[in-house]
């Protein structure tokens, strides 16, 4: 698929102007969501429906809840509240999505690549559990399945609709083939990459107005670290090239939906059962989707999907 109106208004800045305005809108509603979730405990806690079984749950996870949570949770209200003025602004609409049929090929191709992508990256895993990387959890559920399929479903239908779909087919109008698959990889990668670092927190006590763009400056000093830059950006610019190719040759968004639900299926059933004993960067991080050992796993992963779409 070439650019259908390259003479229409470049989307590129468009679309990195909605994802600056969510994460600064997250920054400020971060706060008062965080205040709001205190209130609520304290309220919640002397209630005379204190007892109730979904009182107690939702306790427990206000309790759970640092900053930097009620942080990611800011954003996504920010990027929902502003999904639809950004999608009147740059037209997308059903138009741009790929054909769906035949159903068939379609169910096949998101099978086989589902296998693909969560088979080779649980290996990866077992292998990094036996050299000593990680351990396992005190009490590993190895039958706990849901969250890991319902986040692979739900990454791998939702996002790809999204960018894979709707955002490339607008790049498409504009770009280049070749120009508008780089420009969305990087918004995939760089979407992917902005949150907090691993294990940083802000405390109850700290938490003031200007918290939220405090976890804005961390974002960005992750940027200037080297290092974990290439152990994960690096990953999901991979992820995302490896996606956006296979769609591209494909034709429709099946395959690339079972590489992302299989990738995410990987990654949170392995994370789930295991914990990181750290000092291993750049080669392995603190899951599997940081370091150069699974970077060159998704690349091997994305010529060996290829190559069988390509034969079928």
């Amino acid at each position: 698929m070439q650019a259908a109106s390259p003479g229409s208004s470049p989307a590129l800045p468009k679309v990195l102007l909605y994802v600056i305005t969510v994460m600064v809108g997250g920054a400020l509603l971060s706060v008062p969501l965080f205040h709001f979730g205190r209130a609520a405990q304290a309220w919640l806690s002397a209630s005379s429906i204190y007892d109730l079984g979904i009182v107690k749950w939702l306790l427990s996870e206000i309790q759970r809840a640092q900053f930097t949570r009620y942080f990611n949770r800011a954003v996504l209200v920010c990027a929902l509240a502003f999904i639809w003025p950004f999608m009147r602004w740059v037209r997308l609409e059903r138009s741009l999505l790929p054909a769906w049929r035949p159903f068939s090929t379609g169910i096949r191709q998101w099978a086989l690549c589902f296998l693909l992508a969560a088979g080779p990256l649980l290996m990866l895993g077992f292998i990094f559990l036996k050299s000593g990387a990680y351990q396992l959890r005190l009490d590993p559920r190895w039958w706990r399945l849901g969250e890991p399929i319902t986040g692979a479903l739900g990454a791998g239908i939702v996002e790809e609709f999204f960018f894979r779909g709707l955002l490339l087919g607008l790049l498409l109008r504009t770009m280049k083939e070749t120009r508008a698959v780089l420009s969305l990889t990087f918004v995939f990668a760089l979407v992917h990459f902005l949150k907090p670092p691993e294990g940083w927190q802000i405390s109850d006590a700290d938490v003031t107005w200007s918290s939220g763009f405090l976890v804005l400056r961390q974002i960005a000093a992750g940027f200037g670290d080297v290092q974990f830059l290439l152990a994960e950006f690096a990953t999901l610019f991979a992820v995302g090239w490896v996606i956006a190719r296979v769609r591209m040759q494909t034709g429709a968004l099946w395959a690339g939906m079972g590489l992302h639900g299989g990738w995410v299926f990987g990654l949170k059933y392995f994370s789930s059962l295991t914990s990181y004993a750290g000092g291993w960067l750049p080669w392995i991080g603190a899951n599997l989707k940081v370091g150069l050992m699974p970077l060159c796993t998704v690349l091997l992963t994305g010529l060996v999907a290829s190559h069988l779409l390509r034969t079928r």
